[in-house]
């Protein structure tokens, strides 16, 4: 539910191999954090695809 008030925000992209192993480490740091997992096309940015 919106409350307004501010959060810490992580968003990370990962290969799917990857995907248990950030559930893991969330569910330790914040049992309450919650995680949305969707394919992407493409990433661009630093480590990835040049801009």
């Amino acid at each position: 539910m919106y409350t307004g008030k501010e959060k810490l925000v992580l968003m990370c992209v990962a290969p799917r191999k990857d995907v248990a192993k950030i559930k893991m480490i969330a569910r330790k740091t914040d049992p309450k954090s919650f995680i949305i997992i969707t394919n992407s096309r493409e990433v661009v940015g630093y480590g990835f695809k040049k801009i």
